[in-house]
């Protein structure tokens, strides 16, 4: 079967490697140039700036804090700039008079030696040299190759003119000719089909699939086989994995306990833009600043959970301004890395040692990002932190919809019947009679009344008269009882008591869960201050009011809270002994239901703040008691005011009978308002199933922003404005926000982004990018290995020539690259190529290399026939080792069903136990920005495929495909079996190689059937009822086999 081209350094080729070295040849591949010619011009770009960056800039350098010698190599005037001490470092023409070829000349024992030894960095003779030459030739500078706007080459001639198919293929060409090579044959059908539909799709093609194309005769198949690939469904979730990465998705928070969060609906909006073929620069203006477009629809606001994948924590007792630093740090490095390739990290504490990026520039960067509303401490294990937007799906929008209709009207309704309210209280009161119905009693315990009140007005018919109950400070509290109807944000209710405390701290009443979400209600004495918590979780979305009047101990007080269904705080009215107080608000965010199965506990909060005292006359009201009857429940009672003349009537007697008549016998008012209450019920609990994500928005004075020295939040610097590095084209005109950063980032004169996207879409088809460290274009970063390429593709990008293509077109940059011959070619690998090229930096062949892990799951589900093709939707739970997460205060809940069986980027991701089978092949924990996956070969994803239990159900499903649809004889079987797995017929020796294992795996498990049972129950998918056990243990034995090929985990 095929074999794998070698791995950075080839496996079992170290003694190849080394000869390499010793040749000079690696170094000129790994730098992206070998050494100029003798007498052939020095490009400052390809050959100087490289050493000077690896062996200088760190002490002659961007960074003033660590600049030694009092002098710069990065900046042309400072290196001719005579010193101090008489000496030029640099003097164009004049090698012998130049201080740093002396330097570096200097034996290793000298004191002025450069670079110091102790760093281990001393220059090649051949560097030298390059120096030496650079200079006799005129020391001519150049700004650093990335940060100059690429113009369109014209695409080289070549001397094989069939050969090139588009652009792309002369600039390839060219150079291989250039170097002696010839490009590799085109590979066969079936290899390539499965080579574009891995890369386009990442799923492999079916048995009917590869035959059609085998058997295809027109010229433009292919391209129509590629057209087709990216018109499909699944070409988004290929796309979308790799963003995933970059924008450092996971469902969980991170830190601390690494609590979950819900932001699959952003990374259906991903899938769903590349689906659209959304132009790239729309799709990181989205992204980066979606909300702050004119009337921003709810996708653009969506796309902004871009930045809200940061890490976040809700550790207590840490400072939350320390990590309001981290988020807004990570936003800039992770931006500069994802669309300008640049490593800005550094930049935090100190001036970048090798790129032109000062702390200050950082710093203004980040300003960008410091107005979100956002809290350091989130506060959440299980919600997402606040700022989060609703996203119902079609029918819950529809009722969404009806509610803006249904909820006016009645109000509308209401309205009327308040008006007519004068004229019916007049015949009511003509009618009254002597006695108005008492409150209903509930004896709750002995000297304790407990009264529910939702008919009847509150009278003074209770108070101290009776044995009150002593509370001696027990954290149960005197009583846990159920309440039929409790008090919720969206309806109105009073609720109090008569208190004789003994200690300035207790809870009257609570009905309240514990940490961390502490949902409920309570009446709450806290050093001497009435509080009241109406709590959905604590403290992000939660009412909390706290009166600014102690209340005095060993001394009776009437309490009573009443709330009018707002569930605001200004709808909150805390009364003392008859009277209103002022109160302060420190939490005002409710927006969630506070209802919770916890009983009703009097004296006390579950298990704390135990109250010691005397409690008495406990009412709960189903409506909000106005002053005037507040009022009358500590002094005299409606009954009173009732039997009075109406000429002998208070004006707050008279407010007292109209609100009676009003909230309890009006018929017409209730039932309006009823209707209305339950209207705006059904929106709450509608707006409580509604999934939300978490999205970026701007504070209307966003923080001012400091720079912090040495990267420390305690020590603020200076204070700056927000702005791009000078090394860079300028913002344009106008505000400075985070659009304005987006535009300028998705600029056709930004010189770096169309590069950088590029090139990571080449990384992503060939197995390495024409710039190899995509993440870094930086001076520390390689060369382009065809710069001129680079700078084709990125125009192209940009503003394509092709008339069917649209600027910055995603689709139109992939078709180029997948239709051109160079992507085209056969993977195979001759022995001059090998040595000449053994990391294809020249693309003298096809692209050969391992799936992510990811695809590696998927691979396996789909020839399996088990895998869930369903797009979008929340994260799963696959099998998984028991135990993983204990480690992180969570419970791994399985999926079940077709969970079990959807694609690996539909996996949860949680960054503190990482998915194990994910983590063996590489993926990332997404803790942060990821750019480049390495591509590790070890024993353990070996044992990962063979005994994962999702490969090994796999193989069984595969079997069964074998038995059922592979026709009767063994041949037939194995041969769609291989087919389902690699799409291609199997060679006759591959054929003998699988009948010989089928056969000793059937003589085994025939000898051992209790061992055939065991490999078949692995896994929840049912096994066909009519398959001989041991035929389908031996199958799968070889299909096993099949997952494990080479040629399987490879494209």
């Amino acid at each position: 079967m095929p074999q794998s081209p070698p791995g950075p350094p080839p496996p079992g080729g170290q003694i190849l490697w080394a000869t390499l070295v010793a040749l000079g040849v690696a170094a000129g591949l790994l730098r992206g140039a070998a050494r100029p010619e003798a007498g052939a011009p020095v490009d400052f770009n390809r050959d100087v700036r490289p050493i000077l960056s690896d062996h200088c800039f760190s002490c002659h350098g961007p960074d003033k804090q660590k600049r030694k010698g009092g002098f710069r190599l990065d900046v042309r005037e400072e290196a001719l700039r005579k010193l101090d001490s008489g000496h030029i470092p640099i003097l164009p023409g004049k090698p012998a008079g130049s201080r740093l070829l002396e330097v570096v000349r200097l034996p290793e024992s000298h004191d002025d030696h450069m670079p110091p030894t102790k760093g281990g960095r001393s220059l090649s003779p051949s560097q030298i040299d390059t120096l030496s030459r650079w200079i006799a030739q005129g020391a001519a500078w150049a700004e650093h190759w990335a940060y100059v706007p690429p113009e369109r080459p014209a695409p080289p001639s070549v001397r094989d003119v069939k050969w090139p198919r588009n652009g792309i293929d002369h600039f390839i060409l060219a150079s291989l000719e250039k170097q002696g090579f010839k490009p590799n044959p085109e590979a066969d059908r079936y290899a390539l089909l499965r080579r574009v539909t891995l890369d386009l799709t990442g799923l492999p093609p079916s048995i009917e699939e590869a035959d059609a194309f085998a058997r295809e005769t027109a010229p433009d198949a292919y391209e129509r086989l590629v057209d087709r690939l990216l018109s499909s469904p699944h070409f988004g979730e290929r796309m979308a994995l790799a963003w995933l990465d970059e924008a450092r998705y996971a469902d969980t928070s991170g830190y601390h306990f690494d609590g979950f969060r819900q932001m699959h609906l952003w990374r259906d909006w991903v899938i769903n833009a590349f689906n659209r073929n959304q132009p790239f620069d729309q799709f990181t203006i989205e992204q980066l600043a979606g909300d702050l477009l004119p009337n921003p629809t709810l996708e653009q606001r969506i796309a902004t959970g871009f930045h809200r994948n940061v890490m976040t924590t809700d550790e207590g007792g840490v400072d939350p301004e320390e990590y309001m630093a981290k988020y807004t740090a990570d936003r800039v490095t992770t931006t500069a890395q994802v669309w300008l390739g640049t490593t800005m990290g550094c930049a935090e504490c100190h001036d970048h040692k090798y790129d032109p990026v000062t702390t200050r520039e950082f710093y203004q960067l980040k300003a960008f990002f410091n107005g979100v509303p956002e809290r350091g401490l989130d506060g959440t294990r299980v919600r997402n932190p606040a700022p989060v937007l609703k996203v119902p799906s079609q029918e819950q929008g529809s009722r969404l919809l009806g509610f803006l209709e249904k909820i006016p009207a009645a109000e509308r309704k209401l309205s009327e019947a308040e008006s007519a309210l004068p004229k019916a209280q007049a015949s009511w009161e003509a009618s009254l009679a002597a006695t108005l119905p008492p409150a209903t009693n509930q004896a709750l315990l002995s000297g304790l009344t407990l009264r529910f009140a939702a008919e009847a007005a509150a009278t003074a018919g209770g108070g101290i008269t009776g044995r009150p109950v002593e509370l001696k400070g027990d954290p149960q509290g005197v009583a846990q009882v159920p309440l039929a109807t409790p008090p919720e944000r969206t309806n109105a209710f009073s609720y109090g008591a008569w208190v004789f405390p003994r200690a300035k701290t207790g809870a009257v009443l609570s009905k309240m869960e514990e940490a961390p979400s502490y949902r409920g209600f309570d009446l709450l004495l806290a050093d001497g201050r009435v509080e009241v918590h109406l709590v959905n979780r604590f403290p992000e979305n939660a009412l909390k009011v706290s009166t600014r009047d102690t209340l005095a101990t060993n001394q009776w007080h009437h309490l009573l809270v009443t709330h009018d269904g707002t569930g605001k705080a200004a709808g909150v009215k805390v009364y003392i002994d008859g009277l209103v107080r002022a109160v302060d608000a420190p939490h005002d965010s409710l927006t969630a239901p506070i209802s919770t199965p916890e009983p009703l506990r009097i004296g006390s909060r579950k298990g704390a703040f135990a109250l010691e005292g005397s409690i008495q006359d406990l009412r709960f009201y189903s409506r909000a008691l106005p002053a005037a009857e507040a009022t009358a429940l500590f002094d005299e009672g409606i009954e009173a005011v009732a039997r009075r003349a109406p000429d002998r009537r208070t004006s707050d007697q008279q407010e007292l009978l109209r609100s009676h008549f009003r909230d309890r016998k009006a018929v017409d008012y209730l039932s309006a308002r009823d209707r209305l209450s339950a209207l705006r019920r059904e929106k709450e609990q509608l707006l409580e199933q509604i999934p939300d994500t978490m999205v970026m928005e701007e504070m209307e004075t966003p923080r001012e922003t400091f720079i912090l020295l040495r990267g420390n939040y305690l020590n603020k610097g200076e204070k700056v404005l927000p702005g791009t590095p000078a090394c860079w084209p300028p913002l344009p005109a106008g505000p400075t926000n985070r659009l304005s950063l987006a535009r300028w980032i998705a600029s056709t004169n930004n010189p770096l982004t169309a590069r950088v996207t590029v090139n990571r879409w080449w990384a992503m088809l060939f197995g390495a990018g024409l710039v190899r460290t995509s993440n870094d274009f930086g001076s520390q970063g390689d060369r382009p290995s065809h710069p001129e390429l680079l700078d084709w593709l990125a125009c192209e990008f940009m503003r394509p020539h092709d008339p069917l293509a649209h600027d910055w077109d995603i689709r139109h940059m992939l078709r180029l690259m997948v239709t051109s011959a160079t992507y085209r070619q056969s993977a195979t690998l001759p022995r001059e190529k090998l040595e000449r090229d053994p990391y294809n930096r020249l693309l003298t062949r096809g692209p050969r290399f391992r799936l992510e892990a990811e695809l590696l799951r998927d691979n396996a589900l789909a020839v399996s026939g088990l895998l869930d093709q369903r797009i979008g939707g929340p994260s799963v739970k696959p099998y998984q080792p028991p135990g993983i997460w204990e480690g992180t205060d969570h419970k791994y809940e399985q999926s079940h069903g077709a969970d079990l069986y959807r694609r690996g980027m539909y996996v949860f991701w949680k960054r503190a136990a990482h998915y194990p089978s994910f983590q063996t092949f590489d993926a990332p924990s997404r803790e942060t920005c990821t750019l480049l996956r390495p591509r590790t070969s070890t024993p353990l994803q070996s044992l990962v495929m063979m005994n994962d239990p999702v490969y090994v159900e796999a193989a069984r499903a595969l079997a069964a495909q074998a038995l059922a649809h592979g026709g009767t004889d063994l041949r037939s079987r194995l041969t769609h079996a291989f087919r389902r797995t690699l799409g291609r017929p199997p060679a006759k020796g591959e054929l003998a190689v699988l009948e010989q294992t089928y056969r000793r795996e059937l003589d085994r498990f025939a000898r051992d059937p209790k061992a055939a049972e065991e490999l078949l129950a692995v896994g929840e998918s049912p096994r066909p009822r009519e398959a001989n056990p041991v035929e389908l243990a031996a199958m799968t034995g070889v299909a096993n086999i099949l997952l494990n090929l080479n040629e399987t985990l490879t494209k």
